[in-house]
């Protein structure tokens, strides 16, 4: 409650604050004739600088502008992921407060992961259609991203507590134009693109667009990234009213080596000290950072093949209702042949934990004596000569149905506007998932005094896997916003109603779960503005997702309770905001320590909570008409039901960019920007074992190290030539990150210099 309070204060004084400087930055007022009305399911494309949005979709399918939501919406648009030469994702919002590296992130990782609010996304929403392929999608798709923070009972009924990313991608204009792109580089480059819209064969009616792109990049390990893709469109303005965009995306995508899974290619060492911060100097004897270290052979791979085609059909229905209808048919391949090395000690690891205070000792084992009382035995968590591999395939065949229906609705009535939307959702997921495991001795142990070991691949295999898994959402929902008092005071609520229905069925031994159940997710909120351009708001938003436990479905809800302030200054152009959240999700099925001690009077599960609280700052925009500023700030406390610390989420993280352009003299065209992330450290691990058998719970046993990392870049812009320098981690830090454990660790990106020339016409 003390840290509630003092936050509530801080906030309270900022938005007194930066009130009083906003009343000073008002524009003129504007007539009605000057009024500009948009369509209900778009976005502006007005900017007053070039990095700031003042609306978004995301919040509640709707659009609504940013400093009269109540809640933390950050918006990356297309020019600040066309300047710093995104690659990911992840490289996108790395400025962003509260946005993390999940595992496998970045260039050469899976689904996009990202980790909000100390959250990980498996995955992201495209289009405002949930999608969890095995790829990352290709920033030269994205038209923005839109990042909500918490729980998103609307957009994501089953996603993560800490919030939901929905990646906007390009449409179709009737405004001709095409653009080449060419970036040659070190590191997740050598990337071709062609980007063409324009009205098609003249008409009024119909427009196209197309998006391609092909690449053959080095990843940061010893690996590679291919992929190719081709994105048609098609728009058709049926009237003034109404519309029809078809998208259509087409890719191949695939990592090769190290590249497949670049987090095991790391140990740390068996001498760590307990509870230390690792360094470099603390990798296990024999790995070298950078390599593959026996963990993934130059044929391993990971591939995904994407077919897409999503449809959204939008109308005005009078003048205060509009529809959209949208439809999304997906079906991907997944394939990877990988290596791997076994954990070392594997079948001794719960046996490791010191009994009587839950450290790990990676070099010793633990048993009781003769009088019952226990002793530590040395035991070499490995041996440098021998350490076991594994080797394996898996596929996958992933086929998705989305339908969606919103409707929505403005009102004026008695002073109050009132707008609503009400919707409704199906989602039809199915998988046929195989794997198999290669015979035993077919891949020889790895010594680790062997500079490159690349084993044969292997020719004999035993099925380990065969399921086919069906994943049925439907979802309901109503929400409401009331403006009051010539739109000062805010009131907003819904309630979305979600069911499931997720047979799982094992066809290796013939057996069936059903996970089965429905829930309600309410959200609700208050905002005030002070002033036209600073407000204050208070908001309480859910969503959940079901478990299968003791045969029942069991809905793990998110509850997030967050307040905040936003302004906005220099007529729109920067944006300052702060938040405090509070996240719980409940329902957590887990281990009970007390049942090691009494298994007859204790439960050997109890359902437990995993919270985050913390403090959130985000600067954006324009300080003058040249000087661009991105910045943010995070502190927060993610704790299991222990208080312990979660792996590969830090506490603190602090980001800022500042980019200046020219627009008069010898250097007009040019821009120049410079930017730099800091991380703070990270737990290592989640321990391998809940509690000892004494019933003491198991201790994190090492923490990755705090990282601070400089980019910097230049465009120049010359007739219809554009010309981007891009460097990452200018100063070439070597660190850990992504840590999943003591034995699968990830090296961090080295110096990166990637130039990228665009001719449009």
């Amino acid at each position: 409650m003390k840290t509630l309070r003092t936050s509530a204060r801080l906030l309270a004084l900022i938005a007194s604050s930066v009130a009083l400087r906003a009343q000073t930055a008002a524009p003129a007022a504007t007539s009605a004739s000057d009024t500009v009305t948009l369509p209900v399911f778009t976005v502006s494309s007005e900017r007053t600088n070039s990095y700031r949005a003042t609306d978004s979709l995301s919040a509640a399918r709707i659009r609504g502008a940013l400093i009269d939501t109540p809640a933390t919406v950050n918006v990356i648009t297309d020019d600040f992921i066309k300047d710093i030469g995104a690659a990911s994702l992840f490289d996108a919002t790395q400025y962003v407060s509260g946005i993390g590296n999940g595992r496998l992130a970045g260039g050469s990782g899976i689904l996009d992961r990202q980790t909000i609010r100390g959250f990980e996304n498996d995955g992201r929403t495209i289009d405002n259609f949930s999608s969890s392929f095995q790829a990352n999608l290709d920033p030269l798709l994205y038209e923005r991203v839109e990042i909500v923070k918490g729980p998103n009972a609307i957009l994501a009924p089953t996603g993560t507590p800490g919030g939901s990313i929905n990646v906007i991608t390009k449409s179709p204009k009737f405004e001709s134009g095409q653009v080449m792109t060419l970036e040659l580089g070190e590191e997740f480059a050598n990337k071709i693109a062609y980007d063409a819209t324009g009205a098609l064969l003249g008409s009024k009616d119909f427009a196209y667009r197309v998006v391609a792109g092909y690449q053959d990049a080095n990843s940061y390990v010893r690996g590679s990234i291919k992929s190719w893709s081709v994105n048609p469109q098609l728009l058709w303005r049926i009237n003034d009213r109404s519309k029809l965009t078809v998208k259509v995306n087409w890719l191949q995508w695939g990592t090769y080596g190290a590249a497949q899974n670049p987090s095991i290619t790391l140990h740390a060492s068996p001498t760590l000290a307990n509870g230390a911060t690792m360094s470099l100097a603390d990798i296990a004897p024999g790995f070298v950072y950078g390599e593959n270290n026996g963990s993934s052979a130059d044929w391993a791979y990971r591939d995904v093949m994407l077919r897409r085609i999503t449809a959204e059909y939008t109308t005005a229905l009078g003048d205060h209702m509009s529809l959209r209808l949208g439809a999304m048919k997906h079906y991907d391949r997944f394939n990877t042949d990988f290596t791997g090395l076994v954990t070392p000690g594997q079948s001794t690891q719960s046996s490791r934990y010191n009994p009587m205070t839950g450290i790990y000792t990676p070099n010793y084992t633990w048993a009781k004596d003769s009088t019952g009382a226990y002793v530590s035995t040395f035991s070499a968590q490995y041996d440098p000569t021998s350490i076991t591999r594994s080797s394996g395939r898996e596929r996958a065949y992933n086929k998705d149905v989305q339908l969606q229906a919103d409707l929505a609705g403005n009102w004026e009535l008695g002073g109050a506007n009132i707008q609503t939307v009400t919707g409704a959702s199906k989602s039809m997921f199915s998988s046929e998932s195989y794997a198999w495991n290669a015979a035993s001795g077919q891949i020889p142990n790895l010594n680790l005094s062997a500079p490159i070991d690349l084993p044969a691949h292997p020719t004999v295999y035993t099925k380990g896997t065969d399921r086919l898994t069906e994943n049925t959402k439907t979802q309901l929902y109503a929400f409401a916003r009331v403006a009051l008092f010539k739109e000062r005071l805010f009131l907003s609520g819904g309630v979305s109603r979600l069911w499931l229905n997720v047979p799982v069925r094992n066809n290796l031994n013939n057996t069936q779960t059903v996970l089965k159940g429905s829930t309600n997710t309410p959200l609700y909120g208050a905002l005030f503005k002070v002033t036209p351009h600073a407000s204050v708001y208070y908001s309480h938003s859910t969503n959940a997702n079901g478990v299968l436990f003791n045969g029942a479905a069991l809905f793990q809800e998110g509850k997030q309770n967050e307040f905040g302030v936003k302004t906005e200054f220099f007529n729109q152009r920067l944006s300052l905001g702060a938040s405090h959240f509070d996240i719980t999700q409940n329902n957590i099925v887990t281990p009970n320590p007390s049942y090691f001690i009494d298994s007859v009077n204790n439960p050997q599960f109890f359902k437990a909570d995993l919270t985050n609280k913390g403090l959130e700052f985000d600067v954006i925009g324009g300080i003058t008409k040249n000087l661009t500023v991105l910045g943010s700030y995070t502190d927060m406390k993610l704790r299991d039901a222990f208080g312990r610390r979660r792996r590969n989420i830090p506490d603190t993280t602090m980001n800022a960019m500042l980019k200046y352009d020219f627009h008069e003299g010898s250097a007009k065209g040019l821009s120049v920007f410079a930017g730099v992330t800091h991380v703070g450290d990270q737990a290592g691990e989640d321990p391998s074992i809940t509690a000892t058998p004494l019933g003491v719970v198991a201790q994190v046993s090492f923490y990755a190290p705090a990282r601070t990392i400089y980019n910097a870049g230049a465009s120049y812009t010359y007739g219809k030539f554009r010309f981007n320098l891009n460097v990452d981690n200018l100063t070439d830090v070597e660190t850990i990150w992504q840590p999943s454990g003591r034995f699968s660790l990830s090296p961090y990106p080295g110096r990166n210099i990637r130039l990228t020339t665009t001719y449009t016409f």
